[in-house]
């Protein structure tokens, strides 16, 4: 009996080694999609490989173990490997969008610092930091690859409350693979997580993720929900406005970096989702530069301009520049049914020239990339009955088409309302 449990563990020994090759040998020859979705249980059998090859080499290895022992062993082996696979679970291996140009595109980031502003989230005086991935035409793919020769024009994208600059990765590689240089904030500390050009990575506040949550759940309404979306949008039109000025500076310099002599600072546009939609809608009023805005599923609190009587008081000047407004469809039924009391709506009323798009079947997190790279993740947040994949083809599709025809005057003219 004693020889046979032996025989056993030292074949369970080699049995887990023999299972960390077989891991290494198929993420090798790429079977396994490796990511950082597989990185604890790789590790997790890497150790156990480890400490196996030890066992193996050590004497001790040959005395038996109590059932008891053994029984413990597989009980926690078996909550290791539960726990390992979580990340699959949440972030399995996505298969990439297709877009509609195989250009090669390239992408840089910067991290800035608005010597003009205070960071109000950090406990000690600290100026603000703005962290802006860029996408743009290049020569070859890849980070910091050489730029095609333009020019190109910018657009300047804003994420939305629990979002990153990456939340929208395929609507950039779709722009910049037709032409123009795509630039994404991270809005530091409203971000969930922001990672600094020199690597260093900053949280979302705490403080800001759950106000934001109790906004969601409808907990805070009223003058106090006014005043709250004021400071927002304050926040994050200064950022991007900061965003815009440094670009323009090294559009200006013959020192910068080739990417920005590329750029045609003449034709600009903005886009965003839901706070980010709204932040684009606001700066779209205040800065003359900009040709064009997009805002995905987010209602536009820069509109509301006061509080009186307990209601909101919203705008009544026309919106000055072509902007397009696309809407999930619960949204927009609620947007149509509240009709011009409704930000959104009146701006549409009062615009120069708006457009509107409906998405049938879509949620609010469709709009993103997040239900393609985290489907389990992005329902829980909010995703409609839409195939995910289409949605983000379909607005995709639709911001090259908007962008095209009023920044570069190319293709058909969109029409006013559309509902797909």
């Amino acid at each position: 009996m004693y020889k046979k449990r032996e025989c056993w563990g030292r074949n369970t020994l080699r049995l887990r080694i023999v299972l960390f090759l077989l891991f290494v040998l198929l993420a090798g020859i790429r079977f396994i999609p490796w990511g950082f979705s597989w990185y604890l249980l790789g590790g997790l059998l890497a150790v156990r490989a480890l400490i196996s090859l030890l066992g193996l080499l050590k004497k001790s290895a040959t005395k038996a173990r109590s059932k008891g022992k053994t029984a413990g062993n597989l009980v926690i082996s078996i909550v290791l490997i539960g726990l390992s696979v979580i990340p699959l679970l949440l972030f399995p291996h996505p298969v990439p969008l297709q877009h509609s140009s195989s250009n090669a595109v390239g992408t840089m980031v910067y991290t800035w610092t608005d010597e003009n502003r205070e960071d109000v989230f950090t406990p000690v005086a600290d100026y603000r930091n703005i962290t802006v991935q860029f996408w743009y035409p290049a020569v070859t793919p890849g980070e910091s690859a050489p730029v095609l020769e333009g020019p190109f024009p910018l657009v300047v994208f804003s994420h939305g409350a629990f979002g990153y600059r990456m939340s929208n990765h395929s609507t950039f590689m779709e722009l910049a693979g037709n032409g123009y240089i795509g630039a994404s904030i991270d809005h530091t500390h409203q971000a969930f997580m922001t990672k600094e050009a020199d690597g260093r990575v900053v949280l979302g506040d705490t403080g800001f993720i759950q106000t934001a949550m109790h906004v969601e759940n409808g907990e805070i309404t009223g003058e106090a929900l006014y005043q709250l979306q004021k400071d927002w949008m304050a926040l994050r039109s200064c950022d991007m406005a900061f965003v815009l000025e440094q670009i323009r500076k090294r559009a200006a310099l013959p020192t910068s970096n080739e990417l920005f002599h590329q750029l045609d600072i003449e034709c600009i546009g903005v886009l965003g989702h839901s706070m980010g939609g709204a932040t684009a809608a606001w700066i779209g009023r205040e800065d003359d530069a900009i040709d064009a805005v997009i805002v995905l599923d987010g209602t536009l609190m820069g509109e509301i301009v006061g509080f009186e009587q307990g209601k909101e008081v919203l705008t009544d000047v026309p919106y000055p520049k072509p902007i397009l407004d696309v809407f999930n469809e619960s949204h927009y039924a609620d947007a149509t049914a509240i009709g011009l009391d409704y930000a959104n709506m009146r701006m549409q009323g009062n615009a120069f020239e708006a457009y509107q798009l409906v998405v049938d079947g879509s949620g609010h997190l469709n709009f993103t990339d997040l239900p393609l790279v985290s489907p389990l993740l992005a329902s829980l947040l909010g995703t409609g009955s839409v195939d995910p994949r289409a949605c983000m083809e379909i607005t995709n599709t639709a911001v090259r088409e908007f962008l095209d025809y009023h920044l570069k005057g190319e293709g058909i003219e969109i029409p006013p309302f559309r509902r797909v």
